[in-house]
């Protein structure tokens, strides 16, 4: 299967974003329940902070071989190891919270998973889709990310707590081992390129997407920094209690995902992509700037604009080889795996470095300032490829 498809295999690519957005809940269902199990299990601001940046750390050591074994692996075979490995880790987590070592090979275990899947999910989806839907199956599967922030954020909501999301994950193991038995004849090898080219970027893509990695990395960094600390400093500095808290955790989580879906059906229709990365940057980088006053109306009203830039972001950045593509170059694997470097080395230090900075001298409102820096730079460094293209 692929984008020469006629018709989209819509099932498959249920699947295939089921597939990231359990990814997505493996790591996500930690930062709802993060004050409260802190509360339990009083384990430092740094290692909370590695119990999410390890997936990335994992991420960036298992990519690379991992791609080479799934060229010579069915994507059910895959599929039935990550679940697997995410049950051992789920189980190990729930019977030792109260052990740092411990819970971070917890999430290490989970992070393989995730590392998986994020490898799997999209390759299952893209094959399974139509030129034509091409744009809005990119905007669904850069959507796995809010989905599984999404699930976790209203399970907590309900009244879940720390140990019921890791119940309710383990049992969404079945759920997806059915429809991949279901749909076992389509998860055959990794589709090759149809021409062999087509493998690895061409030479005037090459050193673009190595810059699409950098951008990918810096707003990485700062929407994990956010998305890991959010509700620890609602609470906390805000005084907000925990519903109150998650609540203000999911609003700008249900408009990201909405907005992953309607920018990757414009991109296929002609919005130009690296304007829309700019500005999605730049607006992040103003919320980052005005966080000691997120309070009240003008509080949610940022909340909605930083899910705006950080919806529109992903999208680009998944659309990002297809559009290069159309300066000679050619898109495969390799070219994912390149901006996926990018994407896991930001979200092993954004947690990290936002956990330093706001327990140093620079307290919440600095380290909130150094954030938006960063994500001002992600912008000036996305305008050097619009400079790049006009030069050229």
């Amino acid at each position: 299967m692929s984008v020469a498809r006629e018709k989209t295999y819509w099932p498959l690519v249920a699947l295939g974003v089921s597939v990231s957005a359990f990814g997505a809940f493996l790591q996500f269902k930690l930062p709802p329940v993060l004050p409260a199990f802190l509360a339990i299990y009083p384990h430092s601001a740094d290692m909370a902070a590695g119990f999410m940046s390890v997936f990335a750390l994992v991420g960036l050591i298992a990519s690379a071989p991992l791609a080479r074994v799934l060229e010579r692996r069915a994507l059910f075979s895959a599929l039935l190891g990550g679940l697997a490995i995410a049950v051992a880790g789920i189980l190990l987590g729930f019977m030792a919270p109260q052990s740092g070592s411990l819970m971070l090979l917890a999430r290490g275990l989970e992070g393989l998973t995730f590392a998986v899947f994020a490898l799997i999910g999209p390759v299952i989806a893209n094959q399974a889709a139509s030129r034509r839907d091409l744009g809005l199956v990119t905007g669904l599967i850069a959507a796995w990310i809010p989905i599984g922030q999404l699930l976790a954020g209203l399970l907590a909501l309900g009244g879940a707590d720390w140990r019921g999301l890791w119940l309710v994950n383990l049992v969404l193991v079945v759920p997806l081992l059915l429809a991949a038995l279901v749909l076992r004849q389509y998860l055959g090898p990794i589709a090759r390129p149809a021409v062999a080219g087509q493998a690895l970027p061409g030479t005037k893509t090459a050193p673009a997407l190595l810059i699409g990695a950098g951008v990918f990395l810096l707003w990485s960094l700062q929407f994990f920094a956010f998305m890991t600390w959010l509700t620890k400093y609602l609470t906390g500095e805000l005084q907000l209690s925990a519903p109150a808290a998650i609540l203000a955790y999911l609003l700008p989580v249900v408009v990201v995902m909405l907005f992953n879906v309607a920018t990757g059906w414009l991109l296929a229709r002609g919005l130009r992509l690296l304007p829309a990365l700019i500005v999605a940057l730049l607006l992040q980088s103003l919320v980052w700037l005005s966080a000691p006053w997120l309070q009240g109306g003008v509080g949610i009203l940022m909340l909605v604009v930083y899910g705006i830039g950080a919806g529109v972001a992903p999208a680009c950045f998944f659309h990002l080889p297809h559009h290069l593509a159309r300066d000679g170059g050619a898109i495969g694997p390799k070219a994912y795996g390149v901006l996926m470097t990018g994407r896991n080395s930001g979200v092993f230090l954004g947690p990290i470095l936002m956990a330093w900075l706001f327990q140093g001298n620079l307290g919440w409102s600095g380290a909130a300032f150094v954030i938006a820096c960063v994500t001002g730079a992600a912008a000036l460094l996305a305008g050097t490829l619009a400079l790049r293209r006009v030069r050229g």
